[in-house]
């Protein structure tokens, strides 16, 4: 299985962190897919920053992705790493989720993700091969506070 980060995800962006207790913090995590990805290859997209709870996200894919669909949640390992034996929860997206429109949340465990001292990656693995397309993106909107 292979892993492709996002530039957030191996650490060349800043996300940004809950400064005060309360207060809602945006991060808006986009790749460009110009590249196939092959069945099962899973995409390091965004990250979950240390002490962070979700409050609302969004996944907005732009292109076509024909039947493809995918899952997603939080990453297993250390954030941008490499290691094959790292896995991707379904807390965000279940599996069977459509890459045709925007996709909102409905899933409460997304809500009830506890907080912890590490950031932590948002990954998603896809069903089928991805073909790549100079007009292909995949955007996550994360809201999150403290």
């Amino acid at each position: 299985m292979t892993i492709v980060h996002s530039r957030a995800a191996n650490g060349t962006v800043n996300t940004p962190r809950p400064q005060t207790a309360g207060a809602v913090h945006a991060a808006k995590f986009s790749i460009a897919i110009a590249s196939a990805l092959a069945a099962g290859t899973i995409l390091e997209l965004g990250v979950l920053p240390a002490f962070a709870q979700v409050v609302d996200y969004k996944l907005v894919p732009e292109g076509d992705f024909g039947e493809v669909t995918c899952s997603g949640g939080l990453m297993t390992g250390e954030l941008g790493s490499d290691d094959e034996a790292r896995t991707v929860g379904t807390e965000l997206f279940e599996a069977g989720t459509a890459l045709d429109a925007a996709a909102s949340p409905d899933l409460p465990s997304a809500f009830a993700i506890k907080s912890i001292e590490g950031d932590r990656g948002i990954g998603l693995e896809f069903s089928g091969e991805v073909a790549g397309a100079p007009d292909k993106r995949l955007t996550l909107i994360l809201f999150y506070h403290q």
